[in-house]
């Protein structure tokens, strides 16, 4: 290719008081590390944090060591074969590396990122995605530590560094007062992008007219809003423990394997989608742009099919808030939703879907259920004209950082 990439699902690696460096004593209280044995964990509140087994990331696997074996299952590959060889085998999918320097450091990144032909990249927290549902109960606390939270953020990754790495403050959808204090905040910092956590807003739908200030600041500001995969303690544990878990089925495996496939994943997403468009949100902010990261495309088109039965059949849910939605639902999603595909999924087919403008290349790098590298994405595009390719792979992502044009 004759042109850089630009990535729009990168992370970084937290360091250990990117929670309580710009905390006050009262944070320092609530976020703290204990140890056991050589192990350290995380606490927030009374809370751990599980998402992250080794929260010092030190050792990490290393990137892209999952995907392998991701492409098999999209492919077909089953639990039985030479090919089927588990995610906890070391010498397929396990492998360790020393934390280097680039996972934690903007200029190292930098450095990597002209060794692999990244033009830019959006950045998105490791840990700082399984934090927000350990407090549900405890709102004031859990925002003052995502205030601290996301001036390290600024601090250590920029967020708009040497325009190349734009890191999007991560901001809590418990509570759209204090919700719209800290994006006020950070938008005044020059935040180009910010991440929430998909899903219910604590009880209320994201479309709520409560939370129209919050949404009024990002469709005048113009800046895309990325929902990113999430996990650790959160409305769809409590769902799932409520009506499938009461009395426990006795298998551990089993509970885990079905919470994960019926509340994990793509389940979020979908309410999230649905939610905003049947509640007239876009109606009421037209140059509102979401962005899924991290959440695949298995569950697009579910969603394009359910919207328009929605929208032909319950036409009170729509008028709730405020306007009849006059255009197919689906045709709304089409204009405000970018989605950013696995690679080892059909991204041929998505971008046929949705339209390949609204089709992103993001490689999850550094993490282990990524690409190796990320310009390792371009293989699965074979199928597509290279123009088109080349604005999944980099124009995109690019015209998110521009006005909308709609």
């Amino acid at each position: 290719m004759d042109y850089q990439l630009f990535d729009a699902d990168n992370h970084y690696y937290e360091v250990e008081d990117a929670f309580t460096r710009y905390g006050d004593d009262e944070v320092k209280r609530f976020v703290r590390w204990v140890s056991e044995g050589k192990r350290r964990h995380i606490l927030f509140g009374n809370a751990m944090q599980t998402l992250v087994p080794n929260p010092t990331f030190n050792p990490i696997t290393k990137p892209g060591a999952f995907h392998a074996r991701l492409k098999e299952l999209e492919s077909g590959g089953g639990a039985r074969g030479s090919a089927a060889v588990g995610m906890n085998d070391k010498s397929r999918y396990g492998v360790l590396e020393q934390l280097p320097p680039h996972y934690q450091e903007r200029d190292a990144r930098l450095k990597v990122m002209d060794e692999q032909g990244l033009a830019g990249a959006f950045l998105f927290p490791t840990l700082g995605v399984g934090v927000e549902g350990l407090n549900a109960d405890n709102i004031r606390m859990t925002y003052k530590a995502f205030r601290a939270f996301n001036q390290w953020v600024e601090e250590d990754w920029g967020f708009a560094y040497q325009n190349r790495l734009y890191s999007a403050p991560a901001i809590p959808v418990l509570d759209p007062v204090e919700a719209t204090k800290e994006l006020e905040l950070v938008l005044s910092r020059g935040a180009r992008i910010v991440v929430l956590r998909p899903g219910p807003a604590n009880g209320r739908s994201p479309a709520d007219p409560v939370w129209d200030p919050f949404w009024s600041l990002l469709n005048d500001s113009g800046a895309p809003v990325a929902y990113h995969t999430y996990g650790g303690g959160d409305a769809y544990d409590a769902a799932f423990k409520m009506l499938w878990q009461r009395y426990g089925q006795g298998d551990p495996a089993y509970e885990n394997n079905l919470r994960y496939s019926l509340f994990a994943g793509d389940r979020p997403m979908i309410d999230t989608a649905m939610a905003l468009v049947l509640g007239n949100v876009f109606g009421r902010f037209p140059r509102l742009r979401i962005v899924s990261i991290e959440l695949g495309a298995a569950w697009v088109p579910y969603v394009l099919h359910s919207l328009d039965h929605a929208g032909g059949i319950v036409d009170r849910h729509i008028q709730a808030f405020g306007a009849v939605v006059e255009e197919l639902p689906s045709e709304v999603f089409k204009r405000h939703f970018w989605v950013a595909p696995f690679p080892e999924e059909d991204v041929a087919g998505l971008a046929k879907l949705i339209g390949v403008d609204r089709v992103l290349f993001g490689s999850d790098f550094p993490h282990a259920e990524g690409t190796e590298q990320p310009a390792d994405f371009a293989r699965y595009l074979d199928k597509l004209d290279p123009s088109d390719a080349k604005k999944i792979l980099r124009d995109n992502a690019m015209a998110l950082l521009q006005p909308p044009t709609f």
